[in-house]
C-alpha cells in the first residue's frame, strides 16, 4: 500500500491505495486561512501540521499501516515560513496568496529588467517568494538574517515527520527562487535577497527518499516508523502523475478556483507566456510549464451566487446547463472577474456579460460563462504552439471533469481530445504514485502512473466543434489587447 499526503491550501488531506492505484483509505481536515489589511493572507504552520497529524491517523486507523510501504507528499506552492535556527516557526505562514510583496516584485521587474528574469529563473515577471522576501527585509530589518531560515509548507512538514526538511524542483519552481537551468536556486538572486543557499531547504530528487518516519511522529499516528517519507513536489505536478500528464504534448487542465494548465514537453524552453513556471517535471526526460489563466471556478461560483443558485447541487447545476444550447441563446461572457495578470490583454480588462435581453434564463448566463472560461483556455493553449510547445491531448481531473457539459464544451471549443478522470483528488493520486516511486526506483514514474491512474472518460470534438470555432473568433477579435511591451 502507498500513502499520498497533500498539503493543499486550505486542506489537509491523506489517501492510501494499493498498487493499482484504488483507494482504500482516505481523510481531510481543514486549515483556515488568516485574512489582513493591505491584501494579507496566512496561515498557522502548527495548524497544518496537526491537521496532517489527523489525517495521518485516520488513515493509519483505517488500513492495516504495516502494510504501507511509503510516503509521497504533494504541497501548495510557494507558501513561506520564516524559521528560528530551532526550527520554529517566526510568524505565520505568508500564503502564496498574500498580495502584500507585489509592489516589491514591481520594483525589482523595473530594476532588472524582463530579460534579466528571463535569463535566470525562465520567468519574464517576478512573484510570489521573492516580493514577500523583498518586504520582510524593509519591514523587520534583520529578520531574514542568519541563523534564522527560510522554509515553505511542504518542505517544512517532510522535515517534521521524517527529520529533514527537503522538496524538489516542481515544488521550488514556485517560489520563483529556481534557476531551472542550472536545477538550482539562482545565487545571483539570492545575493540580491540577501539569502544564503544554506538558509533554505535541501533541494533533492522527487525520486529520493527526504528520510524514514520518526519514531514519535509513528507513535502519533499509529504509523510504521521508518516508513519512506519523499521530499515535497508541487501539488500541480502531483496532480500531473494522477492524471497521466506524463507524456510530451500532453497538457493538464486544473480547473479549481483559478484553471491552471500544465504543459508537458521532452525539452526545456523559455516561457511561453513572461507569468509562465518552467521547470523540470517529476518524471524523467520531461519538462513542463504551469500557466494559470488567474480565472476559472470562482467565476462560475459567482454566477451561481450572483443568481441566488449557490446551494445548488452538481447535479442541478449540470441540469441547468443541460437545458439551453451552444451559444448560450445569444450572452456572451468575458471570464475576468480578477484582471490582475492576464496574459496578453490590455491593462484593466474587467469581466462583461453582453447580449442580455428579458427573454434569458440563469441557464444562459451559466452556460456563457462556461463557454467564456472554454474560450480564455483556447486563448491560452494557443500560446503554447505559437512558442514550438507541441499540444496533442488535454487531461482533466478535478470537479469539473464530471459534467457532461463542462468537457463536451472544452473539446469542441478546444477541438482537441480530451480525457476526463472521474476522481476529483488527482494530487492526491499523484502523491501516492510518488510514494510508489520511492520503492521501486528502477520503474520509471511515467510507467508507475499509468499502471495507477484509473480509466478515462474520452471524448473527441464534436458536432458543434465548427460552431465554437466561429464563436471563438468572436471572442478572441472583441478582446483588448497588451499593449506593446518595452524590450528591457
Amino acid at each position: 500500500m502507498f500513502l499520498g499526503l497533500d498539503l493543499g491550501t486550505t486542506n489537509i488531506k491523506a489517501l492510501v491505495t494499493g498498487s493499482a492505484g484504488q483507494p482504500l483509505a482516505q481523510a481531510a481536515a481543514p486549515v483556515p486561512l488568516l485574512h489582513s489589511a493591505g491584501g494579507g493572507v496566512e496561515q498557522d504552520l502548527d495548524a497544518i501540521e496537526q491537521a496532517t497529524l489527523a489525517v495521518l491517523q485516520q488513515v493509519a486507523g483505517a488500513v492495516d499501516p504495516s502494510g504501507i510501504d511509503a510516503i509521497g507528499v504533494s504541497s501548495q506552492g510557494g507558501a513561506m515560513q520564516v524559521l528560528a535556527p530551532d526550527g520554529h516557526p517566526v510568524g505565520h505562514v505568508i500564503s502564496w496568496l498574500d498580495q502584500r510583496g507585489r509592489p516589491f516584485d514591481h520594483a525589482l521587474l523595473a530594476a532588472l529588467g524582463r530579460s534579466w528574469l528571463l535569463e535566470r529563473l525562465g520567468r519574464g515577471v517576478s512573484g510570489v517568494s521573492v516580493g514577500q522576501l523583498l518586504r520582510l527585509h524593509q519591514e523587520q530589518p534583520g529578520l531574514l538574517a542568519p541563523p534564522n531560515r527560510v522554509g515553505f509548507v511542504g518542505d517544512i512538514i517532510v522535515g517534521r515527520l521524517c527529520g529533514r526538511g527537503a522538496h524538489d524542483m516542481t515544488s521550488c519552481s514556485l517560489t520563483v527562487l529556481l534557476n531551472p537551468w542550472l536545477r538550482d536556486y539562482d545565487p545571483e538572486l539570492l545575493r540580491r535577497l540577501r539569502l544564503d543557499a544554506g538558509q533554505l531547504p535541501e533541494l533533492i530528487s522527487a525520486r529520493e527518499a527526504a528520510g524514514g518516519l520518526r519514531a514519535d511522529i509513528a507513535r502519533q499516528t499509529g504509523l510504521r516508523a521508518g516508513t519512506p517519507v519523499s521530499a515535497a513536489i508541487h501539488d500541480q505536478y502531483a496532480s500531473a502523475l494522477g492524471t497521466g500528464a506524463v507524456r510530451s504534448g500532453t497538457v493538464m487542465v486544473g480547473t479549481g478556483t483559478a484553471w491552471v494548465l500544465l504543459a508537458v514537453h521532452d525539452r526545456l524552453a523559455a516561457p511561453v507566456i513572461d507569468e509562465a513556471f518552467v521547470c523540470h517535471h517529476v518524471v524523467d526526460g520531461l519538462c513542463g510549464q504551469i500557466l494559470s489563466l488567474v480565472n476559472g471556478g470562482s467565476a462560475f461560483t459567482w454566477a451561481l451566487n450572483l443568481m441566488g443558485l449557490g446551494n445548488l447541487d452538481g447535479a442541478a447545476v449540470e441540469t441547468l446547463l443541460e437545458s439551453t444550447q451552444p451559444g448560450s441563446a445569444g450572452v456572451r461572457c468575458w471570464p475576468f472577474l480578477v484582471s490582475a495578470g492576464v496574459s496578453g490583454l490590455a491593462s484593466g480588462t474587467h469581466g462583461r456579460l453582453a447580449g442580455l435581453q428579458l427573454a434569458h434564463r440563469p441557464a444562459d448566463v451559466l452556460r456563457a460563462v462556461v463557454e467564456g472560461l472554454a474560450f480564455e483556455l483556447t486563448r491560452y493553449l494557443e500560446f503554447l504552439p505559437a512558442s514550438g510547445w507541441p499540444v496533442a491531448r488535454l487531461v482533466m481531473g478535478g470537479g469539473a471533469a464530471l459534467s457532461q457539459v463542462t468537457t463536451r464544451i472544452l473539446a469542441d471549443v478546444t477541438g482537441l481530445p480530451l480525457a476526463c478522470l472521474s476522481s476529483g483528488e488527482a494530487s492526491l493520486l499523484g502523491a501516492a504514485i510518488l510514494a510508489r516511486g520511492l520503492v521501486e526506483p528502477h520503474t520509471s514514474l511515467a510507467e508507475l502512473s499509468e499502471a495507477m491512474v484509473p480509466p478515462a472518460r474520452q471524448l473527441e470534438p464534436g458536432e458543434h466543434a465548427a460552431f465554437y470555432r466561429d464563436q471563438y473568433q468572436e471572442y478572441l477579435c472583441a478582446l483588448p489587447r497588451q499593449d506593446a511591451r518595452p524590450s528591457s
